[in-house]
């Protein structure tokens, strides 16, 4: 009996552990996916919609910022003025990153050094 007890026992307990790993990591998995997220680099993002937000009145430019935590990466928009139509026109979201926008004013190339 007491080899049998044993050869129980070396079964079991791979059987056990294996049990609560998966237990434990199963939320983590969870957690991880239950949030929609972005897929791509936040520059292939910029670089695929940039001239569809250009194209917008008013906007001036588009870059790759923070947002206010200064960790969370997000699409800026420039705006030259405020404008409600335009900025109805700006998505919120774009693949899964934050698009703010910010008024700066007409921006123009300056001259040669």
């Amino acid at each position: 009996m007491k080899l049998c007890g044993k050869a129980v026992a070396m079964v079991w307990l791979p059987v056990v552990v294996l049990a609560l790993s998966s237990i434990i990591a199963y939320p983590q998995h969870m957690a991880q996916n239950s949030s929609p997220g972005p897929n791509r680099d936040i520059n292939a993002v910029l670089a695929a919609h940039d001239k569809e937000l250009l194209a917008i009145a008013d906007v001036v430019g588009v870059y790759v910022g923070t947002m206010e935590d200064g960790q969370t990466l997000c699409l800026k928009v420039m705006l030259a003025r405020k404008n409600p139509e335009s900025e109805r026109k700006i998505p919120r979201m774009i693949e899964g990153y934050p698009v703010v926008t910010e008024i700066t004013g007409s921006v123009r190339a300056l001259g040669r050094p």
